[in-house]
């Protein structure tokens, strides 16, 4: 069982998942569409780098923008140079590592002020923690750092990583721990998926929209809190519990959800 399992990230595998014809989405003219990148729009591999974005998802992301006058947004935890890397045509709108980068019409900007040289102290401690432990894998952000346990040998260490990373998390000012599907991550109080959507609403060009998101992390999950407290449509992707009203049973089936959607 993995470790995510065991600490109640996931729910029961007797969870039932939806289909569109279950969903009651609005109409793509009154839609803003913000979905979630690894485990959401594409499946997780195991390590970062190993995903595949295949040509279904940037068609997608291609009819997304053009029916819906370009209002949609992939919200990732990733930092904005991958998200750009794997999607290189994508001409919405980013927001990169959970709110602490931002892409908008083109234009980058930072999302939030924090710390840099106490992120640049996380990272190397986290990097020489992984030097100890080489079945951990560190992933590096601007806002942050990330310590991942993806294969079998590292689950059986993940209380390790956790205590680890929450010390070190206790001992930098303005920045806390975020437990993640197999993995933890060190990043700014004032970082948040939620935080940034939020920024995004306020654009007058929204005001009338529907947002409707998705995502699969535990990262996402203030993110879909907000989206249904404004009236708009939360899907969870997978089994884990959540907030969410609605779920979908893997990445495949909302994305043929969404084309359908679309027309």
């Amino acid at each position: 069982m993995h470790y995510y399992q065991m600490t109640g990230f996931m729910g029961s595998t007797e969870d039932t998942a939806e289909t569109c014809r279950n969903i009651d989405l609005p109409r793509p003219d009154d839609a803003v569409l913000f979905l979630d990148f690894d485990g959401t729009l594409i499946d997780i591999a195991e390590t970062p780098d190993g995903i595949t974005v295949g040509d279904d998802v940037t068609e997608l992301l291609d009819r997304a923008h053009d029916r819906l006058d370009g209002r949609v947004a992939i919200v990732s935890g990733r930092k904005l140079d991958d998200l750009e890397r794997f999607l290189p045509d994508f001409k919405g709108n980013f927001i990169g590592t959970h709110g602490a980068e931002f892409r908008i019409d083109g234009i980058r900007r930072p999302g939030a002020e924090y710390s840099r040289a106490t992120v640049s102290r996380l990272v190397r401690l986290v990097e020489d923690f992984a030097a100890l432990r080489p079945e951990f894998l560190v992933e590096t952000k601007p806002s942050g750092v990330v310590l991942h346990f993806r294969s079998r040998q590292a689950e059986r260490h993940s209380a390790l990583a956790l205590h680890f990373m929450d010390s070190l998390a206790s001992a930098a000012d303005g920045f806390r721990l975020q437990p993640a599907l197999m993995a933890y991550e060190i990043k700014p109080d004032n970082v948040g998926k939620d935080i940034a959507l939020k920024t995004l609403l306020e654009d007058t060009r929204l005001a009338r929209a529907t947002p409707v998101f998705a995502g699969d992390d535990l990262t996402d999950e203030p993110a879909l809190g907000l989206v249904q407290s404004r009236g708009g449509i939360a899907i969870k992707i997978g089994e884990a519990e959540t907030v969410a009203k609605h779920r979908m049973a893997d990445p495949s089936t909302l994305r043929r959800c969404l084309g359908k959607w679309l027309g």
